[in-house]
């Protein structure tokens, strides 16, 4: 399949809605990405590594 068969296939294709449990689990995986950087940022800020 040649690059302009792909490009015309992407052109004909409809954007579809996200599902409902689409946007839960996206909303889940930002809250836990969220949520375990501020844990990091707190555990570097408290325990800081010596020397560097």
């Amino acid at each position: 399949m040649s690059k302009t068969d792909v490009q015309k296939e992407l052109e004909k294709a409809h954007a579809e809605p996200l599902l409902p449990i689409e946007k839960h689990l996206i909303g889940w995986s930002l809250g836990i990405g969220i949520t375990l950087l501020v844990i990091l940022a707190l555990f570097n800020h408290l325990f800081p590594v010596a020397g560097a």
